[in-house]
């Protein structure tokens, strides 16, 4: 029964349909934008197109109703338009403005279009994600970019929030998050529950999981390189919306033709006025196991972020773009006993940055791509009691990470098939924190350091694709200057087409990381920000060094999809305090070494309404310290073994509607015993958990220069409301508490259901 149906899944993938040049639809358009027309095309013929923004901007055309073959309705735009249609095989077509077309550069092959959804797509060992055109993901509100990572194979959040992802064994500080080239250490609002970055700024998403390009490094896990679009319109546009939590505004808008643009962004919660079932749902989920709850106008949390980009383009060749962005969080907490003592906690996380990003074409062989980062990182709390009698006690920390940088990225064309990208960077990083007790008479610091470090990096990747190959060979070359050490980090991928719907890939990088969260064990309140950002240094946290290796195949047809990919993966410089199982007042750091492997699947169906996928994960995380476990390996704390998921979108016209079903095992947990002292590290696994989640999106059309889009999304449809996570927690009753740790375990549950709806005007 088992080889029939591995046979019949066989045959589904390799079968064929008939030809496109055959197929004819129904049309009708009168002076219609292009990007629209381009979308009816794509979803009778089941392909896509890519090209840059800026060449449709303002182009309409008019076909009267006729059925047309999609040569037919291609040969009418170009004749309307003045473009040029390419095809790259029967699924994919590229288009090009007219001066683009004797460029003797290679067009980037898609290798997997629609990966998940529309707006993804699989170029080699890389991801592009679109948020603009993506479709309705299951229990995602409108496209939040993090969050719709999570759909992804190998993309894990064991404790459910949108920005602590865990990928391929990585743990959340171990991803790289860039935003026009500014390096982001908070990336989320609500302690994580959502994005920080605004999805509806029209900007593209590159992720790496694995054989990164040498031009990246500083993270060992992934890398997620967001873009703001280059493009500059030809009139302003505007984009508002509104959902249960925030309001948001993107605009584009010419100042100078063709010459001079501004991008700006704005989004501010309401939460701080009205606390929406949405809101409530998550600040239970976020403030579990706390005494901070019944937000109202006195009791707040809040947050905004901000983004501009600044686009100048004095000719065809040279680009140069200032860009910024600001996001921010803010919680201010007072309750007050019966004996009259007022207890206040004060928290505000900032990150800021600012990039110059200065392009120049020299020609089809030659371009150059110079960038000049900032970011800083502000992490402020402080936890304060004030007794009747004047007196009071007060804990606070701070934690602050200053980093800057210049990159010198080169591309020259060797050859029709060779591209070499090349390229030089000096990076900066000055990290700090403190930990304070003090009262009216005195302070302690109960830890401070301040460190920093100068990395020079030289790197250079080899690109060459003959007809059925894709080989690329990278080298970067990394000397940590204060550290007085240095790292070859060799970066591998080679894909051979075996045959026509069937793809071979392997690869190998090795990458090391300077930066990174430990966990702190110090009382306060924050569950969720109970880690601090440290630098390595010679008497301190070592360098983080990774090497993977993964190889796997791809299965495509016109409608069907097979992706699979296996990987083995080392890790060693990590810490125990990362962890939290040491003593605070024990200065020994303890080091480890951890080992992953795993496996991600995707199968996906396609046809022009509709999409259904099914992913599936293993993944076997382990780690070993010194002196503790009996130097044995044991469980990470959020190894989850399997994952599944089973989702489906549907399309009629303009509603568009998704429905997915996960399930994943349950997170190791330690036990205490009598004394509460640890007994065991990760020994035992907590049951599995599932949930349903459902999205749905109206769009209302005809209107004039117009378009409204409406949609609703639930998460967790059941209520299935399961524990999932067990974790230390160090406990201070007695003297002896401090010099002696003893933990307790705490709980902490799912999110239960939650609803989320949001209306948005695009004009």
């Amino acid at each position: 029964m088992r080889i029939v149906t591995i046979l019949s899944l066989f045959c589904l993938l390799f079968q064929t349909s008939w030809s496109q040049k055959t197929e004819k639809y129904q049309f009708k358009f009168s002076d219609t934008k292009v990007e629209k027309v381009l979308l009816d095309i794509e979803q009778k013929f089941n392909i896509r197109y890519s090209y840059v923004d800026s060449i449709l901007t303002s182009k309409t055309i008019s076909i009267p109703k006729k059925r047309l073959s999609i040569k037919e309705i291609n040969l009418s735009i170009e004749n309307q338009t003045g473009l040029k249609i390419i095809n790259i095989d029967n699924h994919f077509y590229s288009i090009i403005a007219p001066e683009n077309i004797s460029k003797t550069y290679k067009l980037e092959e898609v290798l997997i279009e629609g990966f998940l959804s529309t707006g993804i797509n699989k170029i080699d060992q890389k991801l592009t994600l679109k948020p603009s055109k993506i479709a309705v993901l299951p229990g995602v509100t409108d496209t939040d970019l993090l969050l719709s990572l999570q759909q992804l194979p190998g993309v894990k959040s064991p404790n459910e929030t949108a920005t602590r992802l865990h990928i391929r064994g990585g743990t959340p500080d171990q991803n790289q998050i860039t935003w026009n080239g500014i390096r982001l250490y908070h990336s989320g609002h609500l302690f994580g529950m959502i994005s920080g970055i605004n999805p509806n700024i029209d900007q593209t998403v590159t992720y790496f999981n694995k054989a990164t390009s040498p031009k990246y490094g500083e993270k060992i896990a992934s890398i997620i390189d967001i873009q703001t679009t280059d493009a500059i319109p030809e009139k302003a546009k505007y984009n508002l919306g509104i959902n249960a939590l925030n309001t948001d505004l993107c605009v584009q808008t010419p100042l100078v033709k063709k010459k001079l643009g501004l991008q700006f962004s704005a989004r501010k919660s309401f939460t701080e006025w009205v606390q929406s079932p949405t809101f409530t749902q998550l600040a239970e989920k976020v403030f579990q196991n706390t005494n901070l709850n019944q937000f109202d106008t006195k009791n707040q949390f809040s947050f905004q972020d901000f983004s501009a980009k600044l686009i100048y383009k004095p000719n065809t060749k040279k680009e140069i773009s200032l860009s910024s962005i600001y996001i921010d969080n803010n919680l201010n907490f007072t309750t007050e006993n019966q004996e009259g003592t007022i207890n206040n906690q004060l928290m505000n996380i900032l990150n800021y940055g600012l990039s110059l990003n200065w392009m120049q074409n020299y020609g089809p062989k030659f371009s150059h791509k110079i960038v000049l980062f900032y970011s800083l990182y502000d992490f402020y709390y402080e936890k304060r009691q004030e007794y009747p009698s004047t007196k009071f006690e007060a804990f606070k920390k701070l934690n602050r990470i200053l980093d800057s940088g210049i990159e010198l990225n080169f591309l020259s064309s060797l050859h029709k098939n060779l591209n070499l990208d090349y390229g030089y960077q000096i990076l900066g990083n000055d990290a700090s924190h403190l930990f304070n007790n003090y009262n009216q008479e005195f302070g302690i610091d109960l830890s401070t350091k301040h460190l920093y470090n100068i990395n020079h990096v030289v790197y250079a990747d080899l690109k060459y694709k003959p007809e059925t190959w894709t080989i690329n060979l990278g080298m970067r070359y990394v000397k940590f200057s204060t550290l007085k050490e240095q790292n070859i980090e060799p970066r591998i991928y080679i894909q051979k087409k075996i045959f026509r719907p069937f793809f071979w890939h392997i690869s190998y990088e090795n990458r090391s990381q300077t930066l990174s969260q430990i966990r702190e064990n110090f009382a306060n309140d924050l569950s969720l920000e109970n880690y601090i950002w440290v630098l390595s240094s010679k008497e301190g946290y070592p360098i983080i060094k990774s090497n993977q290796t993964a190889t796997g195949f791809i299965i495509k047809s016109k409608k069907w999809l097979l992706d699979l990919d296996a990987y083995y993966k080392t890790i060693n410089g990590i810490s125990s305090f990362t962890f939290g199982f040491q003593n605070q007042n024990d200065s020994n750091i303890l080091k480890g070494i951890g080992f992953t492997k795993g496996v991600d699947v995707l199968l996906q169906m396609t046809t022009p309404s509709t999409r259904i996928w099914s992913t599936y994960t293993f993944q076997d995380s382990k780690n070993k310290f010194e002196n503790i476990n009996d130097d044995n390996y044991f469980q990470t704390n959020t190894n989850i073994k399997h994952a599944f998921s089973l989702s489906i979108n549907q399309k009629w016209t303009n509603f568009n509607v998704a429905a997915g079903w996960f399930i994943n095992s349950g997170k190791p947990y330690g036990l205490l015993n009598d004394a509460s002292k640890i007994a065991t590290y990760n020994s035992e696994n907590l049951p599995n958990y599932h949930h349903l989640d459902i999205s749905c999106a109206y769009q209302i059309r005809n209107l004039k220069e117009k378009q409204i889009n409406v949609g609703f999304s639930c998460y967790n449809i059941y209520n299935n409301h399961k524990i999932i996570s067990k974790e230390f927690q160090r406990r201070y009753i007695t003297q002896d508490d401090f010099d002696n740790p003893k933990y307790t375990i705490q709980n902490y549950y799912s999110l239960g259901i939650t609803p989320n709806v949001f209306m948005r005007i695009i004009f």
